[in-house]
């Protein structure tokens, strides 16, 4: 079928009422989640976001985000599920879960590195391969092998001087051939 994507991890979005009169379920926050440390939790509020999405005729969640809160002024920070790669990957792969329980595809996003909004165009994120891999990789990692999401979104910033989105050694290299 045609792909009917929307916003989510917070609820179903309805930007500019789009969809006059039609509301949806507000969740907590990723970071609200993340003080809880609860994968059963995390696993029903995806199931929550799927079955609601899959009511108003969509069948792709554009979430959940699984960058980390790395960055105090990062424009998207309450979704995201804290500082920890390992309660990240952990809290996101249980919404996954949640969420394609429901025959509804969830897509991890922004991979990767993308922990500011601000300047996010332009950013140009440097770190070694290593250090990326035991900190924001980390958590996609454990997400994506807890979760197998439907789908990955790139992130907006350059990785190394190169945009994530047409960045080999983050799609190719280790999205596709090392995990």
């Amino acid at each position: 079928p045609a792909l009917q994507e929307t916003d989510a991890t917070l609820g179903i979005a309805n930007p500019k009422d789009v969809r006059p009169g039609n509301t949806a379920l507000a969740l907590p926050s990723g970071l609200a989640m993340a003080a809880g440390f609860d994968p059963n939790m995390s696993e029903q509020l995806g199931e929550v976001l799927g079955r609601e999405a899959a009511a108003r005729g969509f069948n792709v969640l554009l979430g959940p985000g699984i960058n980390l809160t790395r960055e105090p002024r990062g424009g998207r920070n309450f979704e995201y599920f804290g500082e920890d790669p390992l309660l990240a990957g952990t809290l996101a792969g249980a919404m996954i879960t949640g969420i394609q329980s429901q025959h509804v595809i969830a897509t991890a996003k922004h991979f990767a590195l993308n922990d500011q909004e601000s300047g996010r165009d332009i950013m140009d994120v440097r770190l070694p391969e290593n250090q990326a891999r035991e900190s924001d990789l980390l958590a996609f990692e454990i997400a994506l092998a807890r979760g197998r999401p439907g789908a990955v979104m790139c992130a907006y910033n350059k990785v190394g001087g190169i945009y994530a989105c047409g960045n080999r050694q983050l799609l190719t290299q280790t999205l596709k051939e090392d995990w």
